[in-house]
């Protein structure tokens, strides 16, 4: 593998045979091991294996200092991509990657994980129909979070593709705490753990390194010093030939036997001017010479301590020694060093870090430069460092300073929302609550926690957070009007009072006053309120709404944090587009329905968003399946399945086994389709979904009605249409059930009940004036108007209502 490596033959034949396999599919190696032991040495022996093979090497080799610097990682990664690769991207893929590599003037674009992990999948995939792709990370214990979840996404979304992880990772200190593989495919990931060096393969390093042959017994005594680790080793050997003294066989070593101590004091030999300048150089992220003194820097280089690579970046020649130099300063040295670098350097995220490090005292222009940080990750879509840094804000500001202190709580708050935190979102929001006096701020952060709630709790006990807030809200009319939006949107059991809010909504946003978004937020909650009290699609609410979304841009972080937390944003996507697409499909207009719902569809792909592709993707199979295109809905069915599996999204599941289930029943496959419904009904009932379990009795009676048992479908039926009775929604979308109750009923001789729910559901569908609905309706009517004429007890209002029901619902099954 071209430089001679000494005594790791069979880790070597093994990294070959990894490398080897690339062209066959994509797979992960791991080189474990403890600090020193070598992973260093077989990595980059594995990379001039790939180069000799013609494999791309995408790398990175972060320390200590990067590791909570934002993108660190993946800046190094795509530092050598040819700039055409990007232009082929989607567009919001290629602007999120301009935006976390830092190659746009300013903060004008907000871009977020999923697009920037999304992206940087497209790029794997671009490079790998040249060449097989190596990413090659040495110390990944260092790596970023941000760039290790980014890096995550895309490995655990290949299969055979030619593109490969090649990893290094110390297995102790802080190894493993924050990079975890385990989330890797298992069936893919391979490990070589490193094990220390034979007697007569530390003799060879010897001779490569330092020109000298120990005798045998010096050799045993290093040996049993180092336990065989070589870093550990070289260093003992090093220090033996530099101090000059003899050696006794017997006796101790005449140098210390801790690595710490004996890299301390190699450091210490050096003139205090190079000292000074490693010390600084350990203090950065990426330290360069023109921020070093170049001379006292040269002598650390001649001593082996450094080396400096073309781009005028120091490199330390081990991790190992960069920490002993940080460590070894004293504190009062080190956070000298750190306020002074805050001066120095360009990037704001590493002026608050060094800011943060050089007090551990409260203090208002560091938490300042912390919230400023925060801002500038999160534009950059970065939300882990984002929370990390506002949590460190809210360390840094005084504990009397109460409005600061509140104001970076609730950021803290709104971030993890929108991280998708809710557990840690709900402990701080929920402390907020409880410590801030009534008022507009209090009332913001119960909106907050409504919102975070609605994810855990449903919408019942958002709603009452939400009806709290406005007591708290007083007189500010545009934060009631969005507050009483947000109640309408999340509360789905009571049309009454869902419209109530959405009324309210609308009366505190008026047309032409105030934030264009707001009054478009009011005006969906409006059409979503009306068309759950059964009075259809609004079609002039939904176009003064699109109106409003297209008058301003909407990719602002605090308009996304308005508004985001129920509606997933994209410039090609608005919140209008998306809540029609919805709605059309209840509404039985499929064509129009599918058109938005696959244009959601590819967004969701385009910008990495698995939530919101797993409902796309559940729709459009509900679609499909309405249409009778059922090898397009089992495709569907099945890309929902595999997103599932990747992100465990409990209710995105649930959707999918309802679709699946009658789809199978359809099929003519009764046993899943039974054990499809049984199981949806077992998770709503657990998770205690009010909407979902109506569902999911109402699929179950479908399958057994299918089956012929009548019986046990109308049990389920009955099930679910006395919990649809309990939310009173108006339109006959939601209760296609009715047909299949009906039947159920009239077959097991329930005529006064089939009569009831017939007229229920057909007035239903009459007052929105359905085509679709009044065909089922009619396909409903016949077996009650052939019961009834075997039944002349029955009234003859009945009957009347029956043939009047068939007459109507006729010519609209036929234009159906």
């Amino acid at each position: 593998m071209g430089e001679v490596v000494f005594g790791r033959e069979a880790e070597l034949a093994e990294a070959r045979r990894f490398i080897d396999a690339l062209p066959r599919g994509s797979a992960s190696l791991l080189i474990e091991g403890t600090a020193g032991i070598g992973k260093t040495t077989v990595w980059q022996a594995a990379l001039r294996s790939a180069a000799e093979r013609g494999v791309s090497v995408l790398s990175s080799r972060p320390g200590p200092s990067e590791t909570r610097l934002t993108y660190a990682g993946l800046l190094d990664l795509l530092g050598t991509v040819d700039p055409a690769t990007f232009r082929d991207l989607p567009a919001p893929q290629r602007k999120a990657l301009d935006a976390a590599l830092l190659r746009l003037d300013k903060d004008d674009h907000v871009a977020d994980q999923r697009s920037i992990a999304t992206g940087f999948l497209s790029v794997l995939r671009i490079l790998a129909r040249l060449s097989p792709v190596l990413i090659a990370i040495d110390d990944v214990q260092w790596l970023d979070v941000p760039t290790w979840h980014v890096l995550e996404f895309a490995i655990r979304r290949f299969d055979t593709e030619p593109v490969g992880l090649l990893a290094a990772m110390r297995m102790d200190g802080d190894a493993g705490s924050r990079i975890d593989f385990r989330s890797l495919p298992k069936d893919r990931l391979h490990e070589i753990r490193l094990r220390p060096l034979t007697l007569a393969a530390l003799h060879e390093v010897f001779r490569a390194q330092l020109g000298h042959n120990f005798t045998r017994p010096i050799l045993v005594r290093i040996e049993q010093t180092s336990g065989g680790n070589p870093f550990f080793a070289l260093e003992l050997a090093r220090a033996i030939l530099e101090s000059g003294e003899p050696v006794s066989p017997s006796g101790r070593l005449s140098v210390p036997e801790d690595l710490a101590e004996l890299l301390t004091r190699r450091i210490r030999r050096l003139p205090a001017a190079s000292q000074d300048a490693l010390l600084v150089a350990s203090a950065m992220s990426q330290p360069t010479l023109d921020l070093l003194d170049v001379e006292a820097i040269g002598r650390a280089e001649h001593a082996g301590v450094v080396r400096i690579d073309e781009r005028g970046r120091v490199l330390f020649t081990h991790p190992l020694i960069a920490s002993a130099v940080y460590t070894s300063a004293p504190l009062a040295r080190r956070r000298q060093v750190h306020r002074q670098l805050a001066a120095r350097v360009k990037s704001a995220e590493e002026r608050a870090r060094h800011l943060a490090l050089a007090t551990n005292e409260p203090d208002e222009e560091v938490a300042r430069a912390l919230v400023e940080a925060a801002h500038s990750a999160r534009a950059r879509g970065a939300p882990d460092a984002a929370i990390e840094l506002v949590a460190l804000a809210c360390e840094r500001t005084a504990p009397d300073d109460r409005a600061a202190l509140t104001a970076r709580r609730f950021q803290l708050g709104r971030i993890l929302s929108s991280a998708g935190d809710p557990q840690r979102a709900n402990a701080v929001l929920s402390d907020l609550v409880r410590d801030v006096p009534p008022g507009p701020v209090r009332a913001r952060a119960k909106l907050l926690l409504s919102f975070v709630t609605d994810w855990t709790d449903g919408g019942k006990a958002s709603t009452a957070l939400c009806e709290s807030a406005l007591i708290d809200a007083g007189a500010d009319d545009e934060l009631r009007a969005e507050i009483h939006a947000g109640a309408s949107r999340m509360w789905d059991h009571d049309p009454e009072r869902k419209s109530y809010h959405a009324q309210a909504a609308l009366e505190l946003a008026p047309r032409g006053v105030g934030d264009p978004h707001l009054r478009a937020y009011a005006l969906l909650a409006s059409a979503e309120a009306q068309f759950y009290a059964g009075h259809g699609i609004l079609g002039d609410v939904f176009d003064e709404a699109a109106t409003l979304e297209a008058s301003a841009p909407f990719e602002t972080l605090d308009r996304i944090d308005r508004y985001s937390h129920t509606m997933h944003v994209y410039s090609d996507v608005t919140p209008s587009s998306r809540l029609l697409g919805i709605l059309r499909l209840y509404a039985d207009e499929l064509d129009a329905a599918r058109a938005e719902l696959e244009r959601d569809r590819r967004a969701s792909l385009d910008h990495g968003d698995e939530a919101q592709l797993a409902r796309s993707l559940g729709r459009l199979a509900t679609v499909e399946l309405r249409a009778g295109n059922w090898q397009l809905a089992d495709r569907h069915l099945g890309d929902l399945q595999a997103v599932v599996q990747r992100t465990g999204q409990g209710i995105a599941r649930h959707r999918g086994l309802l679709v699946k289930s009658q789809l199978d029943a359809v099929l003519g496959h009764v046993a899943s389709a039974r054990a499809g419904a049984q199981e949806a009904v077992r998770i709503a009932n657990a998770a205690g979904w009010i909407w979902e379990t109506c569902d999911s009795y109402a699929v179950l009676g479908f399958v057994e009605l299918t089956a012929g048992n009548v019986a046990g479908a109308r049990e389920q039926l009955d099930r679910a249409d006395e919990r649809y009775g309990r939310i009173g929604l108006g339109d006959p979308g939601f209760i296609r059930y009715q047909a299949d109750h009906i039947e159920s009923l009239v077959s097991t001789g329930d005529l006064p009940a089939a009569e009831a729910a017939l007229e229920r559901f057909e007035g239903q569908a009459r007052a929105v004036g359905r085509a679709s609905a009044l065909a089922l309706a009619a396909r409903s009517c016949s077996p009650v108007a052939a019961t009834l004429r075997e039944r002349p007890r029955l009234s003859k209002t009945r009957v009347s209502i029956t043939r009047r029901s068939r007459s109507r619902s006729s010519s609209a099954e036929r234009s159906s």
